[in-house]
């Protein structure tokens, strides 16, 4: 216990733990690892965690006005329904949660991925652990911009999601994570500013199944970080329907 005792001590010498947004020096001791409050100070933190309840929309999972009825879609689902089957969200895209995701993806801040991953997991349990998934799919990045940043935020959130599945339930799960199955072809322009058309005239064609085999028949549940208007991940969702996929979800970080 010693020895272990002095090494921490070191560690936190050498390694001190600091916000990452301004900087601040955060005492480990005080904050659980897998928390937002292990990256971020109290003082940034005061912007807020918005968890994602209800009540949504069953099927988008957009937030509606309180006292909307729950089985009753949102008038966006009513007016263009989504092929994917069900979408849900770890948090609402503001606050922390979007200040994080923003130093994530664009400043390599990767050391809120471990915090993600343990909250997207959660959400996992609440809305899929009983429900079939065959395969996990992290949405894709064409093979430019995953060099330009270097890493899929999709699949860094999900890489330990076999090793927490087996702690949680003391066995491996029925479903295995597909990161190649499906690929992006077309290399898109930011979808920040577009409205809903303009977004799905950017995504149109930009998927490719390369293994029709693997998910022919399958439930598969997508995974991204922000789903705005969704026109990403159904997307996606429809090239994996086109060629044989029998369901597709989306679960994502935050929804807007």
């Amino acid at each position: 216990m010693k020895l272990k005792g002095t090494l921490h001590f070191f560690e936190q010498l050498l390694y001190p733990l600091k916000c990452l947004k301004c900087g601040a020096y955060i005492d480990p001791d005080t904050v659980d690892p897998c928390s937002l409050e292990a990256c971020f100070c109290d003082r940034c933190m005061a912007a807020g965690f918005y968890p994602m309840a209800a009540p949504f929309c069953p099927k988008c999972g957009a937030k509606v006005q309180q006292g909307a009825a729950g089985n009753h879609r949102c008038e966006a689902c009513v007016k263009t329904p989504l092929v994917l089957d069900r979408v849900r969200a770890v948090a609402e895209y503001k606050g922390i949660t979007k200040e994080a995701i923003q130093l994530f993806k664009y400043h390599s801040k990767l050391a809120v991925a471990r915090v993600f991953e343990h909250l997207l997991f959660q959400a996992f349990l609440a809305y899929y652990a009983t429900a079939r998934i065959d395969l996990i799919m992290p949405i894709p990045l064409h093979r430019k911009k995953l060099r330009q940043r270097g890493f899929n935020q999709a699949y860094l959130v999900i890489r330990n999601f076999v090793k927490l599945y087996q702690h949680h339930f003391g066995q491996r799960p029925l479903w295995r994570i597909d990161s190649g199955s499906l690929v992006k072809l077309k290399q898109t322009p930011s979808q920040t500013g577009f409205d809903i058309e303009q977004r799905k005239c950017n995504l149109n064609n930009a998927f490719k199944v390369v293994s029709q085999k693997t998910i022919d028949n399958q439930h598969i549940l997508l995974i991204d970080d922000v789903f705005t208007t969704g026109a990403t991940c159904n997307e996606a969702a429809r090239e994996l329907l086109n060629h044989g996929a029998e369901k597709v979800d989306a679960l994502v970080l935050a929804r807007t």
